[in-house]
């Protein structure tokens, strides 16, 4: 077993902030279960009781909903590449659970990643003994990287990135995150502003890489094109446009910029997907006060003939939908969120509207202005101007989804560098 630990001083700091937040973490579990019982399922994972037996699997972590559907061509190719190997998935939501269950891959568990406490990190490590350890973006816990060093298992943080916020942060705490990171076999980022970050915050610098981002690399499914120009065919309304990944006080901007575009054409349609599962019915109610006509996919399964906002309010199926759409908004940057993913709609080569808080995206947002492929609007009233204008001309619409379209094709290639870099650093050394 590797010798390797933190200092006592950091130890014992970091046992401390455990002791105070794991009640305050189990509060809110069973809060959030409130509106989403699935919080209180699989409870007895987050202390490491798994009934899940996978045999020395290849394991991979990705917190969340957005993390697993980035991770999700990687994961198909280990599945080619390595046949005969288990896959472990861990996330520390519902929605990344039931999207990494929802993958459909052959000989693939899913399960919640324990609380960052010694105990549980070490009973995981011996209940599963992974053959690798894969951490997807910035998730750096100091008891599970610490755990699978003692455990000699290989780690490798992949599509790392990491903000100039998040460097600060983590530049405050070096004695506990700059250990960690230095027991990370690899860092393979993003870009070369991110390995600078890494490095700097603690990794090895013969150990970080730039791979690229693997977002990139989901391509679009034309089957779900295809239904979705079948589902566009049945529709009366025209024309359409949808707001994803929504938050709270970005509901009400929406609602407005909806009602100018019914103003100018009122056979229009709002495709409308909040980001969070409690959000639904308040987004719901929020549009029958406001006097729109509303259908709901949970009630209605498509919009009626005279729907003027149709409310996507089931699990995983914005991207069903997407496609039909003329123009799509992608929420959490009016409001100051950090925005969401906006490659998906650009995978589909449509054109894109963002408003000016997307931090968490830079890069790619940045990328697709810079192609033509994405319009930045700096407030609500700029936003429904800028639907207005793009639904107004079908060919500037559709130039801006082909440059967004186009610099996604320009920008691929993670996916194989980092397939090749754990095969050459840690899959082969193992076999």
């Amino acid at each position: 077993m590797t010798k390797i630990t933190y200092p006592v001083l950091v130890r014992l700091f970091y046992a401390a902030v455990w002791c105070l937040a794991l009640p305050l973490s189990l509060g809110y579990l069973l809060y959030r279960s409130i509106a989403q019982p699935a919080y209180r399922q699989g409870l007895g994972e987050r202390f490491a009781r798994y009934t899940a037996s996978p045999e020395n699997p290849i394991w991979l972590h990705a917190a969340s909903l957005g993390e697993v559907n980035a991770a999700a061509s990687l994961l198909r190719g280990l599945r080619a590449q390595y046949p005969d190997a288990d896959l472990l998935i861990t996330s520390q939501t519902p929605a990344g659970k039931q999207a990494a269950l929802a993958l459909g891959i052959s000989r693939c568990s899913c399960v919640y990643l324990p609380f960052d406490l010694r105990g549980f990190t070490e009973r995981f490590m011996r209940r599963f003994r992974p053959r690798l350890a894969l951490v997807f973006e910035t998730e750096i816990w100091p008891n599970l990287f610490l755990s699978a060093k003692q455990a000699a298992v290989p780690l490798l943080v992949i599509n790392a990135r990491m903000t100039e916020r998040s460097a600060r942060r983590y530049a405050r705490f070096r004695a506990l995150f700059g250990h960690a990171l230095a027991m990370a076999d690899g860092v393979a980022c993003q870009t070369e502003a991110d390995a600078r970050r890494f490095i700097n915050a603690g990794a090895a610098a013969d150990a970080v890489t730039v791979t690229g981002n693997l977002k990139w690399d989901k391509a679009a499914d034309p089957e779900l094109e295809r239904r979705a120009a079948q589902l566009r065919a049945q529709w009366p309304q025209n024309p359409v446009w949808m707001a994803a990944s929504t938050h709270e006080r970005e509901e009400p901007m929406v609602l407005e910029a909806h009602r100018r575009v019914l103003a100018r054409w009122p056979d229009a349609l709002l495709l409308w997907a909040p980001r969070h599962v409690e959000r639904f019915q308040a987004a719901a109610a929020s549009a029958v006060r406001a006097g729109f006509a509303l259908g709901t996919r949970s009630a209605d399964g498509g919009p009626a003939p005279k729907a003027q906002v149709f409310l996507i309010d089931t699990h995983g199926e914005l991207a069903a939908f997407m496609p039909c759409a003329d123009v799509v908004f992608v929420g959490g940057s009016l409001q100051d969120i950090g925005g969401h993913n906006v490659l998906e709609p650009a995978a589909l080569g449509l054109p894109i509207v963002v408003g000016p808080h997307t931090r968490h995206f830079a890069e790619i947002v940045a990328l697709l202005a810079e192609a033509g492929g994405l319009q930045q609007v700096p407030d609500a009233q700029a936003l429904a101007d800028q639907l207005l204008h793009l639904l107004g001309d079908p060919l500037r619409a559709a130039a801006l989804g082909r440059n967004a379209l186009g610099c996604v094709l320009q920008s691929r290639g993670a996916l194989q560098k980092t397939k090749a870099l754990i095969a050459q650093r840690f899959v082969a050394d193992r076999d």
